[in-house]
């Protein structure tokens, strides 16, 4: 007896053992994680999965323990790490393909209550898999369910096929079976989820990198998207991605930047002449036709309407680029894309806004210019000392109007801009417009360029120029408040 059972326990565990290291080994490939480790999955990521677990499970089949008319063995744990890890149509068609190999291979009355026995229990635990993720314990309540999947199976196993008694072999064995298809599908849950903890390590570690990529390029794109910036971008991606040996950034149709570990010149000519191959063909061309990159990942970098320039980094050894590499090429590039957006955004704003003050300036000049030049020509002939400040103070006014309209200058300058513009007007309508200035020495503060001419311009315009004897414009400035005021003559009041 004791022999029969060391032999079970040998036999089911060193299988296990085996399917085991099958299952780690194919669990760090990069397809593995491509295939399983989503969280949609298409319906090619199912087939693949469905697949896999399938194949484990009739593979599973072939090391089982036989008796005169049953078998016994762990391919119900591929069923229920389907199941319990994909979700019920994978974990279905899972246990549908293991009991169809079942029933036609193996021809014993057994074999077709394990079939259907599998179907049940790839479904259950397909829907046991909501309620068990959201608990967020997986593994104890996977152990749990496989053993009282194995019980299960085993006592209808004694209820249909030995209805009598349980044989033997059958009842030494029972334990075994049940502790071993537990602690195996814990195994296999532990795989997974370890996996899963990998992935999001090297998830978060890529972000990190990420966005120190971003944040040292942030002041770098603050002048715009040229050679320049794409350049000293290439080189701190290469500075903190240690594992990439090549990075280039281009435009559509130029190469801007690139940077190599490898500085030597004539490496770095067939290196510029590998990244333009590329680019004349869209990063599409196949690597076995360049002369030092082995392998690249290129990947767009995109504004809200279209592809501006791709993002390139690559190996030059005979290796491949990994999963982390590559998400970490997407998680740069969506960055950089982002910033680049931005940045052509606060540009485009900038642009509306000067041209609309220029659109403005545009409006005011030509006839105020008009209308000064007439009110000089006048004086250049009965008062030319009059002609010359009036030409004084025209200058003055343009001068100031030059000025970028999103800088800060100080009030005082701002009103040396009103006064060259009153005396301006003040020569055209005489007596009329009278300016009383109430300044506080002591409120000298920075104002936006250009912020009070045109109120003051308004208010000659649209205020007194009307009234038949004109009146006052008074500007009152303190330390608190900015005022601007304008009165009429007594003779308008009445």
């Amino acid at each position: 007896m004791l022999n029969f059972l060391y032999q079970t326990m040998s036999h089911l565990w060193f299988g296990l053992a085996v399917f085991l290291i099958i299952f780690f080994i194919c669990s760090r490939t990069v397809f593995f994680q491509t295939t399983l480790f989503q969280q949609n999955y298409s319906l090619k990521n199912k087939l693949h999965i469905i697949a896999f677990f399938s194949l484990l499970g009739i593979l599973n089949t072939y090391w089982s323990l036989y008796g005169e008319s049953w078998l016994i063995n762990t391919s119900s744990i591929f069923i229920i790490v389907a199941g319990l890890v994909s979700g019920p149509l994978i974990g279905f068609c899972t246990s549908l393909l293991i009991s169809v190999h079942y029933v036609l291979f193996i021809h014993t009355k057994a074999a077709l209550v394990s079939g259907c026995f599998f179907l049940v229990e790839g479904l259950l635990a397909g829907l046991l898999s909501h309620w068990f993720k959201q608990k967020k314990e997986l593994l104890p309540h996977a152990i749990g369910v496989s053993f009282i999947f194995a019980s299960s199976h085993i006592i209808l196993l004694a209820l249909f096929c030995y209805p009598h008694t349980f044989t033997p072999s059958i009842e030494d064995c029972a334990l075994q079976v049940m502790i071993t298809t537990a602690l195996g599908t814990g195994c296999f849950i532990g795989l997974i989820m370890d996996s899963y903890k990998q992935k999001d390590i090297l998830e978060g570690l890529a972000a990190k990198i990420a966005l120190n990529v971003t944040n040292s390029s942030i002041s770098i794109l603050q002048n715009g998207f040229d050679q320049n910036a794409a350049q000293k971008i290439t080189e701190s991606i290469l500075q903190n991605v240690k594992s990439f040996d090549v990075v280039c950034i281009t435009s559509n149709y130029q190469l801007l930047g690139y940077a190599a570990c490898e500085q030597e010149q004539p490496f770095l000519d067939y290196l510029q002449r590998d990244l333009e191959t590329l680019l004349s063909e869209k990063f599409c061309l196949n690597n076995k036709k360049l002369t030092v990159l082995t392998s690249y990942q290129a990947l767009p970098l995109a504004n809200d309407t279209a592809t501006i320039g791709y993002l390139c980094v690559g190996h030059i050894v005979a290796e491949k680029m990994t999963a982390f590499e590559t998400k970490l090429a997407e998680g740069i590039a969506t960055m950089l894309s982002t910033h680049i957006e931005i940045n052509q955004i606060k540009e485009r704003t900038k642009l509306l806004a000067n041209a609309e003050i220029k659109a403005l300036q545009a409006q005011i000049n030509p006839h105020f210019l008009f209308n000064a030049l007439n009110t000089i020509s006048y004086y250049c002939s009965i008062q030319p000392q009059t002609a010359k400040k009036l030409i004084n103070y025209l200058a003055d006014y343009y001068r100031q109007n030059l000025a970028d309209p999103n800088t800060l200058i100080s009030l005082r300058q701002e009103l040396q801009h009103i006064n060259a513009y009153i005396n301006i007007e003040i020569a055209r309508f005489g007596d009329k417009l009278k300016i009383n200035y109430e300044i506080d020495d002591t409120a000298f503060f920075k104002v936006p360029a250009l912020i009070l001419q045109p109120i003051i311009e308004n208010s000659v315009k649209h205020g007194l120029r009307s009234k038949l004897d004109g009146g006052t414009i008074t500007i009152t400035v303190s330390q608190d408040t900015c005022l601007l005021y304008t009165s009429p003559s007594p003779r308008d009041r009445g």
